[in-house]
């Protein structure tokens, strides 16, 4: 895989430089047996203490190939696109930076002799809380009533963000509940990261929830026709968003 070629690449050049302690492969750079031909370089450059503003305005560490769109994402890092096409996202922190930040496992493609810090684990990643089926329910229940509200008066775009946006993920995440998981895979900053391959079912159940700016209606259908299916959502609220879903 290129973008994983490229971090073998990176971990040479960056190792020239005295300043750098550590390249962390995060992600797919990590776990690297899901990378494929479509995967990003994403990773933490770690450096000495008060070297952070070198290694972030000056990419000159970065160039294993030509560099040819790049800009500063976050106080700590950059997006990049290589000349042979790899993205990468990244971010520097200093040794005493790295303590703080809050990150899954990662893979360690290089690191100096002398910084003994083990930074591979994950850290400062807080227990997710159990899924609150109530909550999940009730709350698309009344992004699809206001959503449909907003619709009716013509605000299509409001609507499709809370149709087909907010009321969306609060549903998708009780795909666990209701369909069989068939790859062990999770991403814990974005829960839809791979959807499809966790739930066979979920690819075609999406796209009919998700029909598009001028489609609110027949989305919001959807979503209702799947909490109904699998959950027993207030038959009152039910009533109300059919009524403007037939209206």
């Amino acid at each position: 895989m290129k973008s994983i070629k490229n971090m073998y690449l990176l971990s040479n050049r960056v190792a020239l430089y005295n300043e750098v302690l550590c390249l962390l492969g995060l992600g797919s750079m990590s776990e690297t047996k899901r990378a494929d031909e479509y995967s990003d370089m994403d990773f933490f450059l770690v450096v000495k203490n008060g070297s952070k503003d070198r290694f972030l305005y000056q990419l000159d560490w970065l160039e294993i190939h030509p560099i040819l769109f790049t800009f500063k994402n976050s106080n700590d890092g950059n997006k990049v696109l290589f000349s042979d096409g790899t993205f990468a996202e990244y971010a520097v922190f200093t040794e005493d930076e790295i303590l703080n930040a809050t990150y899954t496992k990662g893979k360690i493609y290089y690191q100096k002799e002398t910084y003994l810090e083990n930074i591979s684990d994950c850290k400062n990643i807080k227990f997710k809380k159990p899924i609150d089926i109530s909550y999940h329910v009730n709350e698309a229940l009344s992004n699809l009533y206001i959503g449909l509200k907003r619709e009716k008066r013509g605000e299509y775009a409001s609507a499709t963000t809370f149709i087909q946006s907010y009321a969306y993920q609060l549903v998708v995440q009780l795909f666990p509940y209701c369909f069989e998981n068939t790859i062990e895979f999770e991403d814990y900053f974005v829960y839809e990261r791979r959807i499809e391959f966790h739930f066979k079912e979920a690819k075609s159940i999406i796209s009919n929830m998700r029909q598009g700016y001028l489609k609110n209606k027949e989305s919001a259908s959807e979503i209702l026709n799947f909490l109904i299916k699998y959950f027993n959502p207030n038959e009152f609220i039910v009533k109300e968003i059919k009524d403007m879903i037939h209206s």
